[in-house]
């Protein structure tokens, strides 16, 4: 969501404070100490305490969907997957066992095309054999290409009394983590696509990612409508275990740093194969400069969170002692900015992982 309020009109609004002290240049250095300030700032505002539904995003099961493998726990994801569906299946048996994987990033040229040959490279070994009919999501073109993702992208559709995918594409080659298909209608020689990555590259990639808030996955193999749809819970960190049966929890176990992300499932997925619509918090943004840079994602609505998250980090930074009453009036306005939030009843409620009930070692769990 944009903003309006420029980061100077907050550092000049600050300085009044201050008895006009300057907040830039201090020093010989240009746009400090305001710029760390304002970096300081957003992060108080933007932090794990705070669900914002303007900072939430939603990747969608059929959109931007993580794709599950049986009996595969950990994940590699940057936003797009390929997968096969049995309800495509034409004359392979074997085809019958869908099965989803993590396509590479758009900037390593994941997807290209060359003699009327679409070529695409997976963040991991794949299952899929020659015969397969693969859909693709969430493809993007590579920054500069000409490439039409929607030529690329599977659709799906809800008829009311059926879900169905479009037609997807046959394999006529493998490797261990690559596949190829013949180019259809609307793919061209020298397109390149692939995923769009989690905050990289300048290619309108995904939000930078915060933290995990929930999730819900879509079962693929059913035509039913509306389709089967359950609900995951987001933790902070899942052990490796090998039980098996529909996922219940998932985290985001690793951010590599390159717009790709390893996500842990518990459950391990069975047979049941689903597309995992992932819900997060966008990281806090990084300001750069001063000059012409606004409070982006942070609506104008919330002005006075932002006025006052700077107000309480331009105190401390005076060593003022007026710093801890500002924090108190800073946590005062994110409960007030956050009211409307607290007037819809949430569904997200604590519980412990294990029992609380010691047992003893000799409960046999009759």
């Amino acid at each position: 969501m944009a903003s309006t309020i420029t980061l100077q009109q907050v550092i000049n609004l600050c300085s009044t404070h201050a008895d006009l002290l300057p907040l830039t240049g201090v020093g010989g250095y240009t746009d400090e100490p305001a710029l760390s300030l304002c970096n300081d700032a957003v992060s108080e505002i933007i932090n794990d305490a705070n669900d914002w539904k303007w900072n939430s995003v939603e990747l969608g099961s059929i959109s931007n969907p993580l794709i599950t493998m049986m009996n595969k726990q950990d994940y590699l994801f940057a936003g797009a997957s390929a997968f096969i569906l049995s309800t495509n299946s034409t004359n392979l048996a074997a085809q019958a066992q869908s099965s989803g994987v993590g396509i590479d990033l758009a900037s390593n040229s994941a997807v290209t095309v060359s003699g009327g040959v679409v070529t695409v490279n997976t963040l991991e070994p794949h299952r899929f054999q020659v015969g397969y009919v693969v859909n693709l999501v969430g493809l993007v073109k590579k920054a500069g290409n000409s490439a039409d993702a929607t030529k690329y992208n599977s659709t799906y559709t809800d008829t009311g009394s059926q879900g169905t995918w479009s037609t997807g594409y046959t394999i006529t080659a493998v490797t261990s983590t690559s596949f190829s298909f013949a180019a259809g209608s609307g793919m061209s020689n020298g397109d390149i696509l692939g995923a769009p990555g989690f905050g990289q590259g300048s290619n309108a990639p995904l939000s930078d990612f915060g933290w995990l808030t929930g999730a819900t996955m879509m079962e693929l193999n059913n035509t039913s409508s509306p389709p089967n749809v359950k609900h995951l819970k987001a933790v902070r960190g899942l052990p490796a275990w090998s039980k098996v049966n529909d996922p219940e929890q998932v985290a985001m176990i690793q951010n590599l740093g390159t717009g790709v992300l390893k996500f842990r499932f518990s459950y391990v997925p069975g047979s049941v194969i689903w597309a995992v619509n992932l819900i997060y918090q966008a990281a806090p943004p990084v300001f750069t400069q001063v000059s012409g840079t606004k409070w982006t994602p942070i609506p104008d609505a919330f002005g006075s969170v932002v006025r006052q998250a700077l107000l309480y980090r331009m105190y401390r930074y005076l060593n003022s002692p007026n710093a801890d009453n500002e924090f108190k009036k800073l946590q005062a306005e994110i409960a007030r900015a956050k009211g409307t939030d607290q007037a819809e009843e949430s569904n997200v409620y604590l519980e412990p992982s294990d029992s609380l009930v010691d047992y003893g070692p000799t409960w046999g769990g009759f």
